[in-house]
């Protein structure tokens, strides 16, 4: 039997990005996270959700190191799991209300997704079960 590591749940995500400021307040506006940790001095805000424990760090291309730098753009997108599909399309309204771009609600390999992009064109996807999904 293979075990697992001892993992409880995601920690963060931390993403090279233009303007620290600029997605910082994407994020917020986009997923509803908030403030957490901020050292500007250092070029990085961590952002958090408190329902879903997620933390997302933005950290300054400028500041990033070297090894940073050569793995920028090899994250293909980050998904967040959703209740439902109406939860998505309520969100998919307050995005269009904010002028965020996305295409809408779809539904993708079984499941309902909206997905948008941030702004330095890093995709971002939230998904719920599908309808055969959860009457299972």
């Amino acid at each position: 039997m293979t075990r697992g590591a001892p993992i409880t749940g995601l920690s963060h995500v931390q993403l090279l990005v233009t303007d620290v400021q600029v997605s910082a307040a994407w994020y917020a506006v986009a997923l509803g996270l908030e403030p957490y940790v901020e050292d500007v001095d250092n070029g990085y805000i961590a952002l958090r959700h408190r329902g879903a424990r997620v933390v997302i760090v933005l950290t300054s291309r400028a500041e990033a190191t070297t090894d940073e730098k050569l793995n920028a753009g090899r994250l293909d997108h980050m998904a967040f799991a959703v209740p439902d599909d109406s939860v998505l399309q309520t969100w998919a309204g307050h995005l269009t209300e904010m002028s965020i771009e996305h295409d809408g609600v779809v539904l993708e390999s079984g499941n309902f997704s909206l997905q948008l992009r941030d702004p330095d064109g890093i995709a971002i996807e939230l998904v719920a079960p599908g309808a055969s999904i959860r009457h299972q």
